[in-house]
């Protein structure tokens, strides 16, 4: 199968606390407003973002999959400074890490959520709370299938084995993404399916939910 190229940007800034990986994207949306790819303003609501922004243990970085990853080291490894409503922040270094893999099946990875995983919409969202504690975890399983087989869709790869995928933690943690409110999750599962390095799974990938790594 053929191999999918990853890049990943770690951004290092004199103080990270004031820059969330929403603020980050807004900044390079605009900075590269010529290409939709890092603002995803696309026509598709089923778009995966090959360009993904995150913050995680307090660190930002940007992801870049397929075609982008080249784009993501090339345009990162020049940025030295991100405007935010709070004003100029230098870029004291970028990061550049790339790295490759192919979607294929596994025995099992153990992965955990590094940030929260937005699960649901609010038509399931009503479903699930109406569910009896005991269906949760199979109506949550279901939908981390789904978003695995969206996510590699995205990727242009198609699996030819059955994806499954066990929840061995979750608990409840409400986030917010532009002023709303939504149910999101910090979890762990396994799945039998090889995934990179803070992958995006479930709602608002590119603005830094849904990060996975391995546990």
């Amino acid at each position: 199968m053929d191999k999918i190229e990853v890049c990943y940007a770690y951004i290092e800034v004199p103080d990270a606390s004031t820059i969330s990986a929403v603020a980050l994207r807004g900044f390079l949306g605009y900075l590269f407003v010529e290409d939709t790819e890092f603002h995803h303003h696309s026509d598709s609501p089923y778009h995966y973002p090959l360009v993904q922004y995150k913050k995680v243990r307090g660190r930002l970085m940007v992801m870049g999959l397929k075609d982008y990853a080249e784009v993501v080291c090339r345009k990162m490894s020049t940025l030295d400074h991100i405007t935010t409503p709070n004003g100029r922040i230098n870029v004291q270094s970028v990061d550049l890490v790339t790295d490759s893999f192919s979607v294929k099946e596994e025995t099992r990875i153990r992965f955990r959520f590094a940030t929260p995983w937005i699960a649901l919409n609010e038509e399931n969202y009503q479903k699930f709370r109406n569910l009896e504690s005991a269906k949760k975890k199979a109506f949550l399983e279901k939908i981390l299938v789904g978003n695995v087989l969206s996510a590699i869709k995205g990727l242009s790869v198609f699996a030819k084995f059955k994806v499954t995928a066990d929840l061995e933690t979750f608990r409840p943690q409400r986030v917010f993404v532009h002023e709303n409110q939504f149910q999101a999750f910090r979890a762990s599962f396994t799945t039998n399916v090889n995934l990179p390095r803070f992958f995006g799974l479930g709602k608002s990938v590119s603005k830094g939910f849904g990060a996975i790594e391995s546990s």
